[in-house]
């Protein structure tokens, strides 16, 4: 009985949020590997302010992850044992097998002990594959959740106040890891040295993007809301944030001088403001397509968005090992004749779509649903329809702050259909 009044609708707009990002991480590394096409300075710059462009992804990740984990668990009591009993199975364990998978063919030939040792540290270092380290980022989000719930609810009634301070926080941040710690005298030491080497994928270093999808997540009727009548704003925002980001970009390579490397870095300050404007740019699109409801109930197309949201992980567990192969055997027998834009928009097709087809095949095969992170889909289903509630019921919040509820969606689901791939991937 208290598990049906805790139930809370499904929020549409987070599955083309994950799916959109996922792709976007595979034109990250699309865009890096076929940087070497290019045979002029000018294309090399400009896929770099493509690459600099797509550098949103893990912040929108971060922000879904706990935009999707306050949802669930605010004002509710923590089962620890059950929380990390669905995560282990849900998240650790095919973060595990895909880690040895990668580590198998990127260092062929390892003796048996060596291998199993490489394992090990790949795993606890998320250096199995380049893509990786984000699930080190989600297990640490994990361990502080309860403290975070337990902060949330102490500061839920000044949103502006702490989001303001998190984001101060957040770009004097990225301005000494940018200044200090990724160039000069500091990076050049020992013990800063591995520091650097790491910190991407340390859970502090992104604390404004927890914050503000924990907010989110708290205040989401009124801030969808707003966005439906002001996205105009949104999108202005995001026009003005790419146009800066690129005057800022062709600043650093052309005026200062700096390298490729360190103009494309992701942890600098303007990505803060940057991810902001793509963060509510990308909400405001959500939004308006959730809004559209149709007699199924949902938004058109949200069942292939759910679908494909529920790959999503499984997308950026894979693609790495099909963007390899495709880097080796068929980029390099595209006639070079081809523009540089058409070869590289082809090899992200056909790892996006490999790559999704892959991962909504496993999802729909008993146990090998588990290696991208989902319960076989039938069953899946199947729990899903024995715990819809009754047109028109709505579900019993958890807490309700003064003028301010948790989403309140027409569509009621039940809690395990909202609890589906909090993990970002990117």
């Amino acid at each position: 009985m208290k598990e049906q009044q805790a139930r809370r609708p499904h929020v549409y707009e987070l599955d083309p949020l994950r799916a959109v990002t996922a792709w976007s991480v595979v034109a990250v590394h699309v865009l890096a590997g076929t940087i070497l096409l290019n045979q002029s300075n000018v294309g090399v710059e400009v896929q770099n302010a493509l690459v600099v462009a797509m550098h949103f992804t893990r912040e929108v990740f971060i922000f879904v992850t706990a935009f999707a984990l306050v949802y669930v668990y605010y004002g509710k009591p923590f089962a620890t044992r059950r929380f990390w009993a669905r995560r282990s199975i849900g998240v650790l364990l095919p973060y595990c097998i895909w880690s040895v998978v990668y580590v198998w063919v990127n260092i062929p030939g390892q003796s048996p002990a060596t291998f199993i040792k490489t394992a090990i540290v790949d795993i606890l270092t998320g250096n199995a594959s380049y893509q990786l380290y984000y699930i080190l980022l989600t297990l640490q989000f994990y361990i502080i959740l309860p403290l975070f719930l337990l902060f949330l609810k102490r500061v839920a009634h000044h949103p502006w106040k702490v989001l303001s301070i998190s984001f101060v926080i957040q770009v004097v941040l990225y301005y000494a890891d940018y200044r200090w710690l990724q160039q000069g005298t500091v990076a050049s030491s020992g013990f800063w040295q591995i520091v650097a080497g790491f910190q991407d994928r340390f859970v502090l270093v992104y604390q404004f993007y927890f914050v503000l999808g924990g907010f989110t997540a708290l205040y989401f009727q009124q801030i969808r809301s707003f966005l439906l009548r002001y996205g105009w704003i949104a999108a202005c925002l995001m026009v003005a944030a790419l146009a800066v980001l690129w005057l800022h970009f062709v600043l650093q390579i052309r005026v200062y001088q700096e390298s490729i490397g360190y103009a494309t870095s992701v942890l600098q300050p303007v990505m803060v403001f940057y991810s902001l404007a793509v963060i509510l740019f990308a909400l405001w699109l959500a939004c308006r397509w959730a809004s559209h409801r149709y007699r199924e109930g949902g938004p058109r197309g949200h069942r292939i968005w759910q679908v494909l949201s529920d790959a999503s992980f499984g997308v950026y567990l894979i693609h790495v090992l099909l963007l390899t192969a495709i880097l080796k055997w068929v980029v390099p027998a595209m006639p070079t004749v081809w523009p540089v834009a058409i070869r590289v928009i082809l090899t992200w097709l056909m790892t996006v779509g490999s790559a999704t087809a892959v991962s909504v095949t496993l999802l729909h095969i008993p146990v090998l649903s588990r290696l991208v992170g989902r319960e076989h889909s039938v069953r899946r289903e199947a729990l899903q329809q024995v715990g819809e509630e009754k047109p028109g019921q709505r579900p019993q919040h958890a807490e309700t702050i003064p003028s301010t509820r948790l989403v309140e969606q027409v569509i009621q689901r039940s809690t395990f259909a909202q609890e589906r791939s909090e993990v970002g991937n990117g």
